[in-house]
Parts: C-alpha cells; structure tokens; sequence
C-alpha cells in the first residue's frame, strides 16, 4: 500500500487522507486547542519518521489527526491522534483508527492514551500495560550523586550503532532510523564498561523547553548519572523526561530536580507487546508517540 497516498472517504462531508508536509502547520493549531505543547518543529520529526492521515472537511480545514510508526514488520506505535470535539461525536477517532489498522496490517500494536481516548482504545481491541509518568518542571541539580563511580561522555555520531543497539535491546524493537534522526538534534551522554557501551541519553528542544530522551540503562544509578548532566546544562529552564518506571530512585531523583508529575497516560497493546530483551531497560521516552 502506498501510505503516501491512501484516501478514505468519511461521512458527515469529511475526508480521511494521507498527511502531507503542507499539513503541519494545521495539525500544530489543532494540538494548540487540546493544550499540547509541541512545536512545528516537534510535528516535523514525527512526520519524518512515520506516516500520518488527516480528517478534513469539504475545504482542507484539518479537523483530525492521526499517525503511526512501523518498527519492522512485526511491529509498529501510534500516537498523535487529535479529534476536535465536533467530530468525536460523529466517530471520527474510531475512523482514523480503521485506516491505521488498514495501512499497519497484521503489526502488534502499541499507544499511550490519554484519558479522553481510553475508552475508544479499549473498545478497538487494545489492553492496558503500564502508565507513563509526565515529569517536568523548571529544574535544578539539588540531588546528591547516588554513585559518583558511574561516569559518562558526550556522544558522538560513531556512537549510532551503539545507542541505536541498546535502544532496540531496550525497546523490543529496532528503532535506526528514529535514533539517527533524533542524533542530528539532539545533545548526548554515554556511559561505557570495558569500553562498551552500556547505556545513553539523548536530550533535545521539545514543547515548553527541553526533553530528556530516551535514556537507556540498567539500573537507577545509571539512568541517573546519565541524566544529571542535561539538568546541570538546563539548571533554570524547563525540562521533562516521560518515564514507564514506577516511583523509584529515578522517579526520585526527577522530582528532586524540579521535574514533578504533571501527568500520566495509560501505556495499551493490540496484539503481542514487544518487550525488553536482557538487562537493559528504558528510564525515559522519546515521547509518548513514539515510546
């Protein structure tokens, strides 16, 4: 199928179509009107790695929006899915939704959902997982160093292969191509054993201010001497890390930097979850689209 330029016809004299670059400037006022903080720039990378539809009416007004992003062939997100309220009536999520799972296939299926999609969600065939933690704030390194044996350095571009095998080690999939775009915007941090790679950091301009993501580890101590070093770099702006840990260390040391919980989302499956393979796990998203 080409994604590119699928077409669904939607009743009520609105159509569902494929997203095109033209269409970002619209898709960013309707996440200004549910009080979402992405930027253009925010809606550039998501439409750069993935495909996106839009529910517009007779005259392209944009009155919906939809994307999701394939991690191979077995697997693939969700997320960035906006209805205005004259359309949520009329079953216009359910209908962005029906195309997604047209263009995905036979893929498993992964989304964050917001309180006001839940039920639309569950009603579609996914179960809930887990919950994210919105962290953020304007921050301050006030913690005291857990484990100050643990150093890290910046990355550089020949750490892609690296970061980009943890990441999927964490993830359960293979997420290159996202990795190498975020590489390009983002400021990094490593920390190395034996000269191995053995977790990271990636912190880039996101909504308010900044975001820390994603951030790769095995342990607490890890994820947090990893990201101490973009608090000290944003000490008195704002930053926000999305975190599937329940409070623990980490979540600890977050808040203690000034980075509360603003909110959460309900992390839900259609199909097999694709989980962590070993010891790595990932301590913060690289947003709630993408996972």
């Amino acid at each position: 199928m080409d994604y590119k330029t699928a077409k669904r016809p939607l009743d009520y004299a609105i159509d569902i179509r494929a997203m095109t670059e033209a269409d970002l400037g619209q898709a960013h006022q309707l996440s200004i009107a549910v009080a979402w903080p992405h930027r253009p720039e925010d809606w550039r990378l998501v439409f750069e790695v993935g495909y996106g539809l839009i529910a517009c009416d007779r005259i392209g007004r944009a009155l919906g929006t939809a994307m999701w992003w394939p991690f191979g062939e077995h697997f693939a997100t969700i997320g960035m899915v906006i209805t205005s309220p004259r359309l949520q009536a009329r079953g216009a999520g359910r209908r962005l939704m029906d195309t997604i799972f047209e263009q995905s296939g036979q893929r498993d299926l992964r989304l964050n959902s917001t309180r006001e999609g839940y039920r639309l969600y569950r009603s579609l065939g996914f179960e809930p997982i887990g919950r994210v933690f919105q962290h953020q704030g304007r921050v301050e390194d006030a913690s005291p160093a857990i484990d100050s044996t643990i150093t890290v350095r910046p990355v550089v571009v020949d750490d892609l292969d690296a970061i980009a095998r943890l990441d999927a080690m964490a993830y359960g999939a293979d997420r290159t191509r996202v990795i190498k775009t975020l590489m390009l915007q983002s400021i990094g941090t490593i920390h190395e054993r034996n000269g191995e790679a053995v977790g990271f950091a990636l912190c880039r301009p996101f909504g308010r201010g900044h975001v820390v993501g994603p951030i790769v580890a095995e342990d607490d101590s890890t994820a947090i001497a990893l990201t101490r070093p973009h608090v000290q770099a944003h000490e008195g702006g704002f930053l926000r890390v999305d975190t599937a840990m329940e409070q623990g260390q980490f979540g600890g040391f977050l808040e203690s930097c000034g980075m509360m919980i603003h909110d959460t989302v309900t992390t839900m499956i259609r199909g097999n979850n694709h989980a962590a393979r070993g010891t790595m796990r990932t301590f913060g998203l690289i947003n709630q689209a993408l996972g």
